[in-house]
């Protein structure tokens, strides 16, 4: 069935106008449909790109745990590192024993009236401290340790005379 106009046909539109009508109309329509696609576009846009920050912020995640594991083996390697190098300097540094056995020789053959009052051992360095009741015991120990043929240098760092004790001389010996 056709349409039935009831408008008097004076008041009509004409031609052109019609025309101009009939355009944007379709001018209308293709922008209403463009708007669709591009909303629609940009709906699937940001829903690849959430999509994808959420495999970011993931990678980041697992990238931030595997930089602590290895800030935290890089440190015990950095622990194992200091404790081989002083592993190294303890093992490569020289001990008393020279010094040590030295100052055995000493000792097993002072005479009966002097006492070792102190020593102390370093690498190639002994430092003693005797006592001695008397002048002979003195002068015994004193040919002891100069016949001692270990020592590089021999050197008389103090000499002194408690009358409660005797002679009290203190020696350097570097050994050789």
């Amino acid at each position: 069935m056709a349409a039935v106009n009831l408008l008097p046909s004076d008041i009509s539109p004409k031609g052109p106008v019609v025309k101009i009508s009939n355009l944007i109309k379709s001018l209308a329509i293709i922008s209403f449909v463009t708007f669709l696609v591009l909303a629609l576009g940009m709906v699937v846009f940001f829903i690849l790109n959430s999509a994808a920050l959420k495999s970011v912020n993931l990678s980041s995640d697992q990238l931030k745990t595997s930089i602590k594991t290895l800030e935290e083996t890089e440190q015990g390697l950095v622990l194992v590192r200091d404790r081989i190098t002083k592993a190294k300097q303890v093992l490569d540094a020289e001990s008393g024993l020279l010094e040590t056995e030295s100052l055995g020789k000493i000792t097993a053959s002072i005479p009966l009236d002097v006492s070792l009052s102190e020593a102390v051992i370093s690498k190639d360095l002994l430092d003693v401290t005797f006592v001695a009741t008397n002048s002979q015991g003195l002068a015994a120990l004193m040919a002891q340790i100069i016949s001692e043929e270990s020592f590089a240098k021999i050197e008389l760092v103090s000499f002194s005379f408690n009358p409660n004790a005797g002679y009290v001389p203190s020696f350097s010996l570097k050994e050789k």
